[in-house]
């Protein structure tokens, strides 16, 4: 037989950890250093990883803007904590290489009025 409390007990769901989004997508940096484009990689609710060839110095403040194909637009403000060149050799062993810079989120930048588009 159950009771009221084991109803409640039962359909009490603790909320999904925010995971890493592991996708590659284009991304735009600016900085004191300028413009640049990039691949964000791994992001999460606190950062995230960006190939560029541009990689900025470490403890810079860099705006990441996120476009979607709709034209819609997000930017977020991070701080480098990182940077990486990784060397790798490819299937014909011929060798290449990657730079990149891991971002720690710091702040959103609001939507200008008349942004075109939503975010979904």
């Amino acid at each position: 037989m159950s009771s009221r409390t084991d109803k409640l007990q039962n359909s009490f769901k603790p909320p999904l950890p925010v995971g890493r989004f592991d996708k590659a997508f284009p991304v735009f940096l600016e900085g004191d250093r300028g413009v640049a484009g990039g691949i964000g990689r791994n992001i999460t609710d606190s950062g995230m990883f960006i190939e560029t060839r541009e990689p900025f110095p470490l403890g810079t403040r860099v705006k990441v803007t996120f476009s979607s194909p709709h034209g819609a637009e997000m930017t977020l403000e991070g701080e480098v904590r990182y940077q990486c060149f990784i060397n790798f050799a490819r299937a014909d062993a011929t060798r290449a290489g990657m730079r990149g810079i891991g971002l720690k989120f710091v702040s959103s930048q609001l939507p200008q009025k008349g942004a075109r588009g939503s975010v979904h």
